[in-house]
C-alpha cells in the first residue's frame, strides 16, 4: 500500500509539472509569434480605444451580441496551410445607427464570402484578397488563446467610421 501511495504521489507531481510546463511553453510561443494561426477563427468580440464614444461603442457591443446570440458568424476566418484564406462575414445592412429606436433585424443567411491569400511573419499577417492585388498588412497579437487583430478598421464588419482591435477565439484546425 505504501508504494501505492508513493507510485500516486510521483505520478501527481510529473502530472502537475508536465502541466505547467505545457502552459508555459504555449506562452512563450504566443510572446515570440511562434502560434500556430492554421484553422478557423470566430471573432468573439471588439475593443476600442479611449477616444471611441462610449455610446456608440455600447451600440455596436449590443448589435455584434444580438448577431452572435442568434447563432450567426459575424466574422470567420479558416486560415489554410497551403497559404489560401475564406472569410465568412456576416452582411450588416441591418445595420442603422441614425434612426431613432430601432429594432435590428438579424437575418444568419446574410453572409458575404472571401477568399484569398496569406502571409504571417513575425506579428504582420499580411492578406491579399482575390479581388484586390495590394496586400494588407494588419498587426496580430496573441493573448490567452486568443489572436487579435489590432486597430482594424470598422468599415470592416460595420458602416461605421472609426477602429477596434478584433479578438478571435480558435475553433479547429482547417
Amino acid at each position: 500500500m505504501k508504494t501505492f501511495k508513493a507510485f500516486i504521489a510521483v505520478l501527481l507531481l510529473f502530472v502537475a509539472w508536465s502541466c505547467s510546463k505545457s502552459e508555459s511553453s504555449t506562452e512563450n510561443e504566443e510572446q515570440k509569434g511562434d502560434f500556430n494561426i492554421e484553422g478557423v477563427w470566430e471573432l468573439r468580440n471588439l475593443t476600442f480605444d479611449e477616444t471611441f464614444h462610449i455610446e456608440e461603442s455600447q451600440e455596436i457591443i449590443k448589435f455584434v451580441e444580438l448577431i452572435v446570440n442568434e447563432g450567426c458568424e459575424l466574422m470567420t476566418f479558416e486560415f489554410k496551410p497551403d497559404k489560401s484564406f475564406i472569410v465568412e462575414q456576416y452582411d450588416v445592412t441591418d445595420y442603422n445607427p441614425t434612426e431613432e429606436e430601432v429594432e435590428y433585424v438579424v437575418n444568419c443567411e446574410n453572409i458575404d464570402t472571401f477568399t484569398g491569400t496569406w502571409d504571417l511573419q513575425e506579428n504582420q499577417l499580411m492578406i491579399t484578397t482575390s479581388d484586390d492585388d495590394e496586400p494588407i498588412s494588419i498587426t496580430v497579437r496573441y493573448e490567452s488563446g486568443m489572436m487579435i487583430l489590432e486597430d482594424m478598421p470598422l468599415a470592416t464588419i460595420l458602416p461605421l467610421d472609426g477602429h477596434a482591435d478584433f479578438v478571435y477565439k480558435k475553433l479547429g484546425s482547417g
